[in-house]
């Protein structure tokens, strides 16, 4: 019985090795030169074809180059990827700040084709921005996938353009490190986060140029847009991607719009929390009051105003959620349509009010 066990494991061995020398020869190029001595040489080269290299093939020609131009010199690259396509008029998602300021707008196509942009419209707080151009040759847009479907440790690819055209079409592959990662961002550089950005996490390289370029997954499909990365000496391999179901609601917006429509309330406040005591003293706020809004001013024909909110008052609460920073009354804020009503609770002169806002 051990002797039958032996011959049919040195017989599937030999089945296997059979199996593997097809694979190679089959797969193997010969080119035949001959030398100036007259010597034959052959050079063996074995072609390799994987899933990752397929949807490198297919997809990168729908990732453009993006240069800003201003004074006619290009200040700012970026890469974008097309969404859209028809009759010649190709729609492409990038970063708004890859084209912040820019006074002309130059897409560089896979083929090496340059053609003026004309932006749609743009998003600092998602930072997202829509370009059109007009082309005369084929375009094909990418599919879009269900970002909400991406699981961590799925393999992702980067395509863009890093550290300027020259580099265009650079492919990087990681996986997905983590989803619905919040990451504060302050838009106007005064030290105080304005906005949280919901990324998806990626250890595919993202260097500057990437911005603004696809985050694809194995089956091509277009799941984010890569927007930032942390820059630090100690971290290595944290990049992050605007999920695709974030981007098309924006985008969507944009096209329709030329921006995106958010309601107001009519007020100009800061954080408690970023009030000294003697700051708290001089507006009459109670000093063990610390969470909250207080109200510097108020727009005239607001809706705050037109449901009594007045100066000096101390909002608390939003939609029946307390309020412990300006930012986030700003993502609860944006997180309704116009037209919604809201209840907002208020403190003036130590008594709790509440009040029903209408949202424009």
């Amino acid at each position: 019985m051990k002797k039958l066990l032996t011959t049919g494991l040195i017989l599937a061995l030999l089945i296997w090795n059979s199996v593997l020398t097809y694979e190679v020869f089959f797969n193997q190029k010969t080119d035949t030169t001959v030398n100036p001595e007259g010597t034959v040489v052959q050079t063996v080269v074995t072609e390799f074809d994987t899933d990752v290299t397929r949807v490198v093939e297919t997809s990168i020609e729908k990732v453009v180059g993006i240069q800003s131009i201003q004074f006619d010199e290009v200040f700012s690259t970026g890469s974008g990827a097309i969404f859209d396509s028809k009759d010649g008029l190709v729609h492409i998602v990038t970063n708004n700040h890859v084209v912040e300021n820019a006074s002309k707008i130059r897409v560089v196509f896979a083929n090496g084709e340059e053609v003026e942009a004309k932006l749609m419209g743009s998003d600092v707080f998602t930072d997202l921005a829509l370009l059109e151009v007009e082309v005369d040759f084929e375009v094909n847009p990418f599919k879009l996938g269900d970002s909400s479907l991406v699981k961590v440790g799925e393999n992702a690819l980067a395509i863009g353009s890093p550290l300027g055209l020259e580099f265009q079409g650079s492919v990087t592959m990681g996986i997905i490190s983590g989803k619905d990662r919040v990451v504060p961002v302050d838009l106007d550089n005064n030290g105080s986060d304005d906005w949280d950005s919901i990324v998806l996490q990626t250890d595919a390289a993202i260097n500057p140029g990437n911005s603004g370029g696809p985050l694809i997954n194995l089956a091509g499909e277009l799941i984010g847009i890569t927007s930032m990365k942390i820059a630090d000496s100690s971290v290595e391999g944290m990049g992050f991607a605007i999920p695709i179901n974030e981007v098309m609601p924006i985008i969507q917006q944009i096209k329709e719009n030329g921006k995106v429509i958010r309601p107001v309330v009519g007020i100009s406040a800061v954080s408690l929390d970023e009030l000294a005591v003697y700051q708290k003293s001089y507006y009459g706020i109670r000093l063990d009051l610390n969470a909250g809004l207080y109200v510097m001013s108020v727009m005239d024909g607001s809706p705050a105003q037109l449901a009594g909110i007045k100066e000096g008052d101390v909002i608390t609460t939003f939609d029946n959620i307390s309020i412990t920073s300006f930012k986030e009354f700003r993502k609860l804020l944006y997180s309704k349509k116009v037209g919604d009503v809201v209840s907002i609770s208020y403190e003036r002169n130590g008594k709790t009010s509440s009040v029903d806002v209408k949202l424009k």
